[in-house]
């Protein structure tokens, strides 16, 4: 139950943590207006669950794949709760009180970025061999 194809959530993974990257001015800056980078983790929630929707319907793979996009999807969900947290001031159980206050730092945010480019990456380039 993907919308058009396979690698849509590991694109809009790439995306997010470009934006982020751009925020902290690390390697190019792109200061956007904070709603943009609510509308784009938004957005990878999205994909997120259809993904996960999509790894439950299609169990023809191996298990050990499924269980580490898995674990993908729940890192990529919960950073994405905290920047939205982050950007938007709205109190998240747990999220808010245990993960927003170190994206005060900017180097944090920079590696969350890098990781968010660098696993999406992986994903989109392993994609012809899981089949």
């Amino acid at each position: 139950m993907k919308l058009t194809f396979e690698a849509e959530d590991a694109i809009a993974g790439i995306v997010c943590g470009l934006l982020l990257l751009g925020l902290t001015g690390r390697f190019f800056s792109l200061k956007l207006n904070d709603w943009v980078y609510v509308i784009a983790f938004i957005a990878l929630i999205i994909f997120i669950f259809l993904d996960v929707i999509n790894e439950f319907s299609d169990l023809s793979t191996h298990f050990g794949l499924i269980m580490l996009a898995m674990l993908h999807n729940i890192v990529d969900l919960v950073i994405s709760l905290a920047f939205i947290s982050h950007f938007t001031k709205w109190d998240i159980p747990y999220i808010t009180q245990y993960l927003v206050p170190y994206l005060q730092s900017e180097p944090v945010i920079a590696g969350v970025g890098i990781f968010l480019v660098v696993s999406n990456f992986l994903w989109l380039v392993t994609i012809p061999f899981w089949y």
